[in-house]
């Protein structure tokens, strides 16, 4: 077989062309976002039409990771995790995910994309759940995020909940490299991760942040059914923590909040 040369102005007219119709892949994604939006304030909401609205989510985001624009794929994820927990249609929700679409919008026309700084502000700044039991001085108070790093949905979803029921923000992702992808992009004021995962444990996770010093201080925590003995764990760090599934998670985790003096 003969192997196919691209020279280098080629390549970079090839690059050109594809990043233009991505461009114009997320313009129309964008577009029909907006488009669901107006039909569910103008008829109602319907599941239909909300799993449309995460499918486009659900594919900006993968089209910001191709298109090499991380604030894309955050924003995408945040929408995408707001459409999931969403229990019921209030009178705050279309104005939420009109904020959502605009960012992404501001986002996809940025001639530059923002540092890390501005994207954690960005990020910290869009709609959650939280508006719709707590005052503004509240959200205010708690203007805190968990990165919550699990691969089993339902759990994830399960202690979300809980977190968020104490006035804290949760960013819920299923894959460690993405875990600390988050962690680079939104700088969370905490992390909590699984140890059993599939491509690396929770602790190499850990010790991933650690290495890394513009995340290296964030408070972490192991959450585990295995129990909180630490000798089950070797080289855990000792400022790690150890939060335990079931019946013990929300006297754990009130425990490692007062701990790292979170909130």
């Amino acid at each position: 077989m003969t192997a196919i040369k691209v020279s280098g102005g080629n390549y970079d007219e090839m690059m050109r062309v594809l990043q233009v119709e991505l461009h114009d892949d997320a313009t129309d994604r964008l577009a029909e976002m907006s488009r669901l939006l107006e039909r569910m304030i103008a008829e109602g909401p319907s599941d239909t039409a909300l799993s449309a609205l995460r499918r486009q989510a659900h594919n900006m985001k993968g089209i910001g990771g191709s298109f090499g624009y991380p604030a894309l794929s955050q924003i995408a994820h945040r929408l995408e995790n707001y459409i999931n927990d969403l229990t019921s249609w209030t009178q705050h929700t279309p104005g939420d995910l009109q904020t959502f679409i605009d960012r992404l919008g501001q986002m996809l026309e940025r001639p530059q994309q923002p540092s890390d700084e501005e994207l954690a502000r960005i990020v910290r700044a869009l709609p959650t759940h939280l508006v719709q039991n707590f005052s503004v001085r509240d959200i205010n108070k708690h203007n805190v995020e968990i990165l919550l790093v699990t691969p089993t949905r339902a759990l994830a979803k399960l202690l979300a909940q809980q977190i968020m029921a104490c006035g804290f923000r949760v960013n819920a992702v299923n894959d460690p490299m993405e875990g600390l992808n988050a962690a680079l992009r939104a700088r969370p004021d905490m992390i909590i991760t699984s140890q059993v995962m599939r491509t690396m444990s929770g602790l190499d996770l850990v010790r991933a942040v650690r290495a890394i010093a513009s995340i290296e201080k964030i408070p972490a925590a192991i959450l585990t059914s295995q129990g909180s003995d630490r000798a089950l764990f070797p080289g855990i760090p000792d400022d790690v923590a150890i939060l335990r599934t079931g019946d013990h998670f929300a006297d754990d985790f009130g425990k490692v909040v007062a701990q790292f003096g979170i909130g």
